[in-house]
């Protein structure tokens, strides 16, 4: 009797192990690659568009690259072994209640802290800062995805769930956009309300009417800012103040012309000589062009868009509605923030500060947009299960 049991238990554990693999099998691979692509590609233009800047400042020239490359390695190991194991069921609305008022908190108390560059973005200790408003996206998506996840019980008063999700939205972009300056994360937090706002049911009526008092709010942002004004007309004719609020477009819009199909050839880039202003953040795509060719950015493009669609499968293969809009939401930030990123850098969108994910050099956003990446990663491992005829 005893060996029966402990032939049992010998049986059982190899049993579960091989369940653990699959497990880990089931995620989706095609996300894993590209973000591992993603994140390689980003190091390596990192190290490209900022070794000449940190020589001629006396730096060793791979400085930023290590600094980016610890924060991967930290991201990385945050999103396989904790965010892509940790149940997204897990992330309930209490729970994303605090992180909301923490959050926001943290977005406010920016201002606290000495301005970088003319602006309160960063909270700084230590020799280390972070920047408090790549959370706020991502908490409200996760605000959002839990307030809209069930929109059929509110029949009777579908305005609540909708205005709830509105107001939390608003109040991070207008702290985002009047406390720190940066009115392009403010419209990326309020269009990815939008879009979970929509695709979780709710009228026409109630989408059109919430996306008109965000766009008044953010006409409003754009007009009572001088500076912002002067950047909208930069960018309508650029050459025209070469010197001035259009020398950053003007010097991205030469990178980009002088890569031709196939680049320079890495680590070749002239504009990123002190000539192109965040060439190692903001406007390291151009720098990816004129290094790259038109080739090269076709394929940064193209795993970028990859990215999009395994988001955009994650959700439609997800077990339940708050999993299809929690994926819906951190696809459509990375989405636009992309869009806006690369249409700033060929001069399609008027000049903003937003990084290109996974590419810019950013601690912080490099290591939350890998968190997200581990969200989505954990959504993919619990598919909904297959229809029986």
């Amino acid at each position: 009797m005893v060996q029966t049991k402990e032939k049992a238990v010998r049986n059982t554990k190899p049993s579960s192990r091989r369940k653990s693999r699959r497990k880990y099998q089931e995620a989706d691979f095609m996300l894993l690659a590209v973000t591992a692509a993603l994140v390689l590609f980003g190091l390596l233009m990192v190290y490209s568009a900022s070794s000449y800047e940190n020589v001629v400042k006396g730096f060793a020239a791979y400085k930023d690259v290590i600094k980016q490359g610890i924060f991967a390695l930290a991201g990385l190991a945050v999103m396989i072994f904790i965010f892509s194991n940790v149940d997204y069921h897990r992330y309930t609305l209490q729970l994303t209640k605090y992180g909301v008022v923490v959050i926001l908190i943290l977005n406010v108390a920016v201002i606290l802290f000495d301005p970088t560059k003319g602006a309160s973005r960063w909270i700084k200790f230590g020799g280390i800062s972070f920047q408090p408003s790549e959370l706020a996206k991502f908490i409200v998506v996760l605000y959002a995805a839990n307030m809209l996840k069930r929109m059929e019980t509110y029949r009777r008063r579908p305005w609540k769930p909708v205005m709830k999700v509105f107001l939390v939205a608003g109040l991070f972009a207008g702290v985002i956009v009047l406390l720190q300056s940066n009115l392009s994360i403010g419209a990326i937090v309020l269009i990815s309300a939008f879009v979970l706002i929509f695709l979780s049911g709710a009228s026409l009526l109630h989408v059109g009417f919430l996306a008109a008092l965000g766009f008044a709010g953010l006409l409003m942002a754009l007009l009572f800012e001088p500076y912002r004004m002067a950047r909208l007309m930069s960018f309508m004719k650029p050459f025209e103040d070469a010197q001035g609020d259009g020398h950053q477009l003007v010097q991205s819009l030469y990178a980009l012309t002088g890569g031709g199909f196939f680049g320079r050839g890495l680590g070749m880039s002239r504009m990123k000589a002190f000539w192109l202003p965040e060439a190692h953040n903001d406007f390291i795509f151009a720098v990816v062009v004129e290094e790259l060719g038109f080739l090269g950015g076709f394929i940064l493009i193209l795993l970028i868009l990859l990215l999009i669609f395994s988001g955009i499968r994650i959700a439609m293969k997800a077990q339940d509605t708050f999993g299809r809009l929690l994926a819906m939401g951190i696809t459509t930030v990375f989405a636009l923030q992309s869009l806006i990123n690369i249409a700033v850098v060929i001069g399609a969108f008027p000049v903003t500060g937003v990084t290109l994910p996974f590419i810019s050099a950013g601690g912080t956003s490099l290591m939350v947009n890998l968190a997200a990446v581990g969200i989505l990663l954990n959504i993919s491992r619990q598919k909904a299960p297959a229809k029986t005829a």
